[in-house]
This record gives C-alpha cells, structure tokens and sequence, in this order.
C-alpha cells in the first residue's frame, strides 16, 4: 500500500513538473541581446493583426510600373530616360512613405534610392541595375506587410525578368542560364498567390512565355529572347494593373 501511495506521489510530481515546464515553454522567447558574433539582425515588430489585411498604397505598384521603364533606359544606355524616370521614382516614394510607416524595407529603399541616384548621375549600368534591383527588393519586403496582397510577389518576379534580360542584353549567357533558372523558381513560388479569376489568361500567357524563354536563352537565341520579354513585360503589366490598388 506504501508502495503504491509512494508511486503514485512520484507519478504527481513528474506530471506537476512536465505541466510546468510546458506551461513555460508556451511563452515567446525573449529576443537574445547577442549572439555568438555579435548583434543578432535587426526585426520590426509585426503591425496591428487588422492592417496586415488591408490593401498596399497604389503607388507601390506604380513603384514598380516606374521602375520598369528606369531599367529600359540604364540597359539600353538611355540616360535621359533613366534620369526622368528617376525623378518620377522619387516623387513617388516621397508620396507613398506617409501611407506605410515604418515598415520592414523602409530603410533598405531610402538607402538603395540613394545608391541608385549617384549611379544613374555617374551612368553606371551595372550600378545602377544592381540599385534599383536593391531597391525593389525593399518595396517588395514592404509588400509582405499586406498579408492579402501579391504585391511582394510581382515584383519579385519582376525583378527576376529585370535580371535575366540584363545579362541577355550584355550577352552573357552563363549568367543569363544560371538567373532563368532562379526567375523559374521564383515564379513557381509566386504564381499561386497572384492566381485569380479575372486576370488568369495574363498567369497563363506568362507561364508559357517563361517556359519559351528558358529554352530561347539556352540556344543563345537573342532575338528570340527579345521577343519573350516583350511578351512577357505587356502580360506581367497586365496583372500589376489588375491588382493594383485591390
């Protein structure tokens, strides 16, 4: 009888202690001060549940829309247009920053317009492609924001298109390869979020136009590449547009 008070006593306790334990283990662990190699990366605090569910600013899509024809003046070396579309690209920032706050990539997209601005001024192509693409990669982590939206995802894909024709218009192939290869990726990803009713011929014509493309730049057929980013820059303008605002 001892025995078996003195088992189940034991059994209590080990119950009480694991019930503890759990109970501790439910709560958010506190965020470290310092890591092993210094300041663990800086975080934002999500924003209130309510506006995770609202729509982006529409001027974060005619970011995008800007940044299209920004890219078409540095890769053709057309610095007047590159410049004027800056200035639109300015403007536009300027006006959105007040509708989104403080969010995760605000920082990133003041730093990158910089950096961007002193490359097109210098009409360096290189830089300049690599800062705009840096500064898209910021409105596009602001685009995660808006949990209902495929902000973040157009543009993603935008900037893989940006990349590929890049190194296609600057005739190198190995890079051309190894970047068709993350657009595809980045597409797969993208293309069940941005799936919707009223704009799902403009999903289906980029997905073949993308598939078209793969094999276009593995042949080093230049023109045939020309052909689908033309294609793909009116489907993908296409579904910008549609969402733009929604």
């Amino acid at each position: 009888m001892l025995q078996k008070q003195f088992s189940l006593g034991i059994a209590t306790l080990i119950t009480i202690s694991f019930l503890l334990s759990g109970c501790s283990m439910l709560h958010p662990l506190k965020k470290p001060d310092i890591g092993p190699a210094g300041k663990p990366v800086e975080t934002k605090a999500n924003p209130p549940f309510v506006e995770r569910f609202t729509s982006p600013p529409a001027e974060l899509y005619d970011l995008e829309a800007t940044a299209g024809g920004i890219f078409e003046g540095i890769c053709n070396k057309k610095w007047a247009q590159a410049e004027q579309g800056l200035t639109t690209l300015r403007a536009l920032w300027l006006e959105t920053l007040p509708k989104i706050g403080d969010k995760k990539g605000t920082t990133g997209a003041n730093e990158a317009l910089e950096q961007l601005t002193t490359a097109i001024t210098n009409k360096k192509d290189v830089d300049s492609y690599q800062s705009l693409t840096k500064f898209m990669s910021s409105i596009s982590d602001i685009g995660k924001s808006y949990k209902l939206s495929p902000l973040s995802d157009i543009i993603g894909v935008s900037n893989g298109i940006r990349t590929v024709t890049f190194y296609v218009e600057n005739n190198d192939w190995r890079k051309a390869i190894a970047k068709m290869k993350e657009l595809e990726s980045t597409w797969q990803q993208a293309k069940p979020n941005m799936e919707s009713v009223g704009i799902w011929s403009k999903l289906t014509t980029t997905h073949s136009v993308i598939n078209q493309m793969k094999g276009a730049i593995e042949a080093e057929n230049k023109a045939s590449v020309e052909e689908n980013i033309a294609d793909i820059n009116e489907s993908m303008g296409y579904i910008r547009e549609y969402y733009r605002g929604k």
